[in-house]
């Protein structure tokens, strides 16, 4: 990752979304569900979300897991824990997904999904992401990585770890 200068940081913080939310001039449906001055957790703002959708903001802008301060990190667990219980004592859900794509909305966050009985198995985002990787790389359009490709893939990863 490469750093960021201050003007750089500032210009993503202006046009980020969950940083407008954080600053109040973005309301979610019901407003804040919980913030304790390091995580700010609402319902899902978008237009066709279920209720239950919760998303789970760093209160200050970053984009990565690994940008996190200790404080920050130890935090995450137990926020992401309480918000899952609150939304099964409220939402008769099968299974309640918790994923991190931070594709559109570069601001770390993580959408508490919540699959009643209704829906399908499954999560139809990464199912799809998932189906259509293969499918480029069964028909020759992706190289499909190797067993070996993985394993070395984790010996670095390990590496790095213990670093």
């Amino acid at each position: 990752m490469t750093a960021r200068t201050f003007s750089e940081d500032h210009a993503s913080q202006s046009q980020c979304s969950a940083c407008a939310e954080i600053a109040g001039t973005r309301a979610a449906p019901g407003g804040i569900i919980f913030d304790n001055g390091l995580w700010f957790v609402s319902h899902h703002t978008g237009e066709f979300t279920d209720p239950g959708e919760l998303i789970v903001k760093s209160r200050r802008h970053c984009e990565s897991l690994s940008e996190l301060t200790r404080e920050e990190a130890d935090a995450l667990g137990p926020v992401l824990r309480s918000a899952v219980r609150a939304i099964e004592r409220v939402v008769p859900a099968e299974r309640i997904y918790a994923v991190s794509f931070n594709e559109r909305v570069r601001h770390l966050h993580f959408l508490l999904l919540p699959r009643t009985a209704a829906m399908p198995r499954g999560h139809v985002i990464s199912d799809v992401y998932r189906r259509g990787r293969n499918l480029l790389r069964r028909v020759g359009l992706s190289r499909n990585p190797t067993a070996s490709d993985r394993e070395a893939a984790a010996r670095q990863i390990r590496d790095a770890w213990q670093s």
